[in-house]
Parts: structure tokens; C-alpha cells; sequence
């Protein structure tokens, strides 16, 4: 063996070896990526499933605080006439206290004329302070942006069929009472569902005549203040619609956004999740039909839920 043969470097890779390399990593990237981001979905949708189980559940517990009195969507809570230490808001600051947000609904004490003035916990005083994340759906991309002033907002929207609206001067719906107002069962009745943040509704904030019950107005944030500016998240009986998937969303401001806004809607793939009267959570296709889905959302019509259930 020559001397100069022991130095002898080994054998790099040509440039086409390189290429062949880089193009297999590409194609394996490519077959990964559309499973991590099923992945992902999945775990998206099972954590935002566990949101609307804790907001069932918190209607049961604050109906069994109550006297059965179930809170409304908006207005005074939990009695319809002003008294001291009422609440004032919508139905997602009236659960507050039963999701585990005890605090931030104590923070809030102060005074409101819709309570006459009285010791009041009202939903303004908490308006911009954190967000609840028991009220965001990881699936939502319209919860962050310049379109969303309001930090106390909701991916969830709420049965405007059950959660009606409640003030003393008799042009809305008084607090039902659980489990005795849901005579079609409380494992047959949709008490929440799926709405993106961003969702667009009617201009109007007259309650809908019939059912005195509150549409969403725009414009395009929904929070749970329940704000003249903002709207309740109530998805309005009158509207027999199921619900529809989203296209990908483009932007804040409405650009892209989950529309109508009367209408349960979601970023998960195929359908929504809806939180039951029980507690118990059900993903519902978005084939559902209109004959079923208002089976679902009504709670005392004694019809029942079809095979596309």
C-alpha cells in the first residue's frame, strides 16, 4: 500500500446524492404535515368540547343556587326585579362565578341603573380585563386582532330558545326555571353551541318578535358584556338554519369572518359542538337537517330528534 494512501479522504456526496436527500425529507414533511395538523384539530376540538361541558354544567350549578332560576342571556340576574347584589349582564358574566372565574365576577361590584342604582355586579366593570379562557375555542382564529376590542369575548354562543332576556319592564323573557322548563329533556336540548367571535348578525337589537329572544347585532366582536356595540352571543330561535362550517378566516374586522351571525357556526371540520342540557357535549354534522336541529334547540315542543342526529 502506498504511504500517501493512509491519507486518503473518504468519498463525499455528489450534488445529485444531495438532491435526492433533500427531495425525500420534502416528501416525508409533506406526507407528516397534514397528520400533525389533524392532530392538532382533534385536540382542538376535544379541549373546546370541554369548554362548552364546563358552561352546561355551570347552568345546572347556578340554577341549583338559585332555586332553579336559570340566567338569562341578558339583563338582571338572579332576580328579574332590582335588587342589591343583583347581576347585570349577558349570560356568559352570569356563569362567571360557576366556571371558576369567581373573582373576576366579584371584581365587577359596583353600581348600574338597569339595577336601579343598586349594589349591582355588573358586566361593564369587567370589560377589557382578561380573557376567560373557558369561553375560547383553540379552533378560532377570529378571537385575536384589531377587530376585537373587547377582551371579555366568547367562540360560544348561547340558546336564545332558553336564554331570554330579563328586566323588569316586561319586554323580555323572565329566568326559566331547570330542570322543569326543559320538558323535552335535558339530554335532547341544545343549551350552547360553537360561534365564532367574530360573527356578523342582524342590525337590529329589537327582540325577535314571537319568541322574545335577542338576535346578535354588529357589528363584528361579540363579548360577554352584552353590549349595545356588541351584542349578546344568542343564537336566536326564529332561525330554523343548521349550522355551517367557516371558510378560512382572512382577517379582523369581519374580513373572512364566520357569517351569519345568527346562525351556530365553527372552524372545526364538517360541524359543530353543542353543549346539552346534561352536560353531556355532541359534535353535530353540519349535514344535520332544519327539521332536527330546531327539535335540538327547542326545549318544551315535544318533538324529537331525527336519525340525523
Amino acid at each position: 500500500m502506498p504511504f500517501f494512501g493512509l491519507f486518503r479522504r473518504g468519498r463525499g456526496f455528489t450534488l445529485i446524492e444531495l438532491l435526492v436527500v433533500i427531495a425525500i425529507i420534502a416528501i416525508l414533511i409533506g406526507l407528516l404535515l397534514p397528520a400533525v395538523q389533524k392532530v392538532r384539530e382533534a385536540a382542538a376540538r376535544i379541549q373546546c368540547a370541554n369548554n362548552l361541558k364546563q358552561i352546561a354544567l355551570a347552568v345546572a350549578n347556578a340554577a341549583d343556587t338559585n332555586n332553579g332560576k336559570m340566567p338569562p342571556g341578558l339583563g338582571l340576574y338572579p332576580s328579574s326585579d332590582p335588587a342589591n347584589f343583583n347581576g347585570q349582564g349577558s349570560f356568559f358574566f352570569h356563569i362567571l362565578p360557576y366556571v371558576e372565574q369567581d373573582n373576576l365576577y366579584k371584581s365587577s361590584l359596583g353600581t348600574d341603573g338597569r339595577n336601579n342604582n343598586l349594589k349591582t355586579y355588573t358586566a361593564w366593570n369587567v370589560q377589557n380585563s382578561q380573557v376567560v379562557k373557558t369561553y375560547m375555542c383553540p379552533s378560532d382564529p377570529t378571537q385575536s386582532g384589531s377587530g376585537v376590542w373587547a377582551r371579555a369575548v366568547t367562540s360560544y354562543g348561547a340558546n336564545g330558545n332558553i336564554f331570554g332576556v330579563a328586566y323588569p319592564w316586561n319586554w323580555g323573557m323572565q329566568c326559566q326555571r331547570f330542570p322543569s322548563f326543559i320538558t323535552d329533556g335535558t339530554s335532547n336540548t341544545i343549551f350552547v353551541m360553537d360561534k365564532s367571535v367574530q360573527s356578523y348578525g342582524k342590525t337590529s337589537w329589537t327582540p325577535d318578535s314571537g319568541f322574545n329572544c335577542w338576535s346578535d347585532w354588529g357589528p363584528a366582536v361579540q363579548s360577554i358584556e352584552g353590549g349595545m356595540s356588541t351584542g349578546p352571543k344568542i343564537v336566536p330561535p326564529i332561525y330554523v338554519r343548521p349550522p355551517k362550517n367557516c371558510a378560512p378566516f382572512a382577517g379582523p374586522n369581519g374580513t373572512g369572518a364566520c357569517a351569519p351571525g345568527d346562525q351556530a357556526n365553527s372552524y372545526h371540520t364538517g360541524g359543530v359542538n353543542v353543549g346539552l342540557g346534561d352536560g353531556s357535549v355532541r359534535f353535530v354534522n353540519q349535514g344535520v337537517g332544519p327539521i332536527t336541529w330546531w327539535a335540538a334547540i327547542t326545549p318544551n315542543s315535544g318533538d324529537t330528534l331525527g336519525s340525523d342526529w
